[in-house]
Formats: structure tokens, sequence, C-alpha cells
């Protein structure tokens, strides 16, 4: 008589054994699956506004440049709006690259200097937690907040007036923070022995932090800048505060024939406006400023391999 009739035999305890091994192999299959689709579904939302917006602007704006006619085709670039708005948007090309101009000469050099004395220059402490908690603070303040500093510091107390100075300033107050503090976070990951080796090489402390450490965090330093650099070309509310607006190109660096138009202005007004002519061309000046953000992006992006190409 088997006294061990009631224990499972080793055949079996082996198949339950496997039997558990399957299914749990079973369930680690299906969460992965149910992970990979959860994250598949998340990239589609993300990246789906992109396109929907590149869809619906192409769509509406090339009838701009398919139609013939006054203000249609090249002349919608070429041409200013004259008097009853039927010409292109020259005027506003114009005012919109004269604006990031002035804001980026201003802007960048500030937060690239001001990024590297932080990183490299300052020690830690309650100034250097002071300037990174205002930067982030300035970064989050809403548009029209700037807008009203422009108009009331710049334009009336400074007496500079309405205009691409006032506008071009007000915009470099804009992307200082952000352009600052996404330098600062690209200065940090250059690792700290690239520079220990140029100072042990006999190099001075600028010239490792010119030569390494900002060549090696140029891609991310362009980043931030074209982070930057996107958000004031779409803004509207500062600009309406501090430029004035032209149908013209402007005259003068100063004073009324300094008053520019731009682009973020411009599709405001028209798409505001109820004749249907203006309507397309709301779209129109939309599908060229998201084309000149690209041309922007790419030409950036070029020059940023290049420098890391060259990096020690």
């Amino acid at each position: 008589m088997n006294n061990n009739s009631g224990n499972p035999t080793p055949r079996a305890t082996r198949g339950k054994k496997a039997s558990k091994f399957k299914s749990a192999n079973k369930l680690r299959k299906f969460k992965d699956l149910l992970t990979k689709i959860l994250l598949i579904a998340a990239i589609i939302i993300v990246i789906l506004p992109f396109f929907m917006i590149v869809f619906q602007i192409g769509i509406m704006g090339l009838q701009i440049f398919l139609s013939s006619g006054h203000g249609n085709g090249l002349e919608f670039i070429f041409t200013t709006p004259g008097g009853d708005l039927t010409g292109g948007i020259l005027n506003a090309i114009v005012g919109t690259l004269l604006l990031i101009l002035i804001a980026g000469a201003v802007g960048i050099p500030l937060s690239i200097f001001g990024a590297v004395y932080i990183t490299e220059y300052s020690r830690p402490g309650l100034m250097r937690s002071a300037i990174e908690f205002a930067s982030d603070v300035l970064a989050g303040i809403p548009s029209i907040v700037f807008g009203a500093f422009g108009f009331v510091f710049l334009v009336v107390y400074l007496r500079i007036g309405l205009g691409m100075v006032a506008g071009g300033l007000t915009l470099a107050f804009m992307m200082i923070p952000s352009t600052l503090r996404t330098t600062q976070e690209a200065l940090k990951q250059v690792p700290r022995e690239l520079r220990e080796a140029s100072l042990a090489l006999g190099a001075t402390k600028w010239s490792t932090t010119w030569n390494i450490t900002i060549r090696a965090a140029f891609p991310g330093i362009i980043t931030g800048i074209l982070l930057s650099l996107g958000r004031i070309m779409g803004e509207t509310a500062p600009l309406i505060f501090t430029t004035g607006n032209n149908l013209g190109l402007p005259t003068d660096l100063m004073g009324p024939g300094s008053w520019v138009a731009s682009m973020p202005y411009t599709i405001w007004a028209y798409i505001s406006d109820p004749r249907s002519y203006l309507q397309v061309k709301s779209q129109g000046t939309a599908l060229t400023l998201l084309i000149m953000v690209l041309m922007i992006d790419a030409t950036a992006q070029i020059v940023s391999r290049k420098v890391t190409r060259r990096v020690v």
C-alpha cells in the first residue's frame, strides 16, 4: 500500500509549476501589449494636434498662394496690404523679422551670459536660488502682463514710444527667463571631466567655458533659443500695447515712422474681420508664419550639428 498516495507526484508538481509559469508569462505579455498600446495612443494624442493644425492651415492657406489676382500668389508675400487690405502681408513679414531681430539681439546674449555666470562662476546659495526662482516665475507670467509692463515702462516712463524698439525689447524680456533656464540646464549636462581636463592643460576659466562647455552644450542652448523664439513669434498681446500697427514698411527707428505690423497681430485682425477674403488671408498669414518657424528650426539644427562636430 502506497503511504504517499495523498501527495502529488513529482510529475504532477512539475505540471502545475509549468502551468503557473505559462499563466504568468501570458499575463506579462498582456501587460506589455497593453503598455505599448497606451504609449502609442499617448504619442498619437501628442502629435495629432500638430498634423491637424498643419493640415487645416495648409488647405486653407494654400488658397491664397494658388489663386490669381491682386494680393494673391507671390503678391501675397511681396506686396503691402494697402488701405483696403486687398494686398499682401509684406509689412507683417518685415515687422516680425525686425521684432525678432531686436529681441534676439538683446535677449539671447543676456540669457546665455546670465546662465554661464550662474552655472560656472556663482556658488550655490541664496542669490542663485533667488535668480532661478525669479526666472521660473517670469517664464509663467501671461504675455499680456509683459505687454502692460512694456507699455508703462518702455513707452510711457522711458518715452521710447510705440514702435519696433519698444516691441522688440518687450519680446526680449519675455524670452530671457525661458532661454536662461534651458541654457543653464544644458550647461549642467556637460561632464565635469571636460572642464577639469581643459583646466589641467593650462586653459583659463573663460577659455574652458567658451571653447569646451558652451560648445558641448550648444544643442541644448539652441533648443532653448528655438523654444523662446517660437513663443515670441506667436505673441500678439504685447505687440498690441507696444508696436502700434503699420500698413506699410517702417521708415524710422524711433517715433511714428517706427510703427510696425506683425504676423500674429495681422492674423488676429484679419480673422476678427467679417469680410470673407480677410478670413482666407488670415489662414495664408498663419501658413507663412508656420513656414518661417520651420525654416528657422531647420537652419538652427544644421548649425547645431556643425558646431557639435567640433567639440573636443
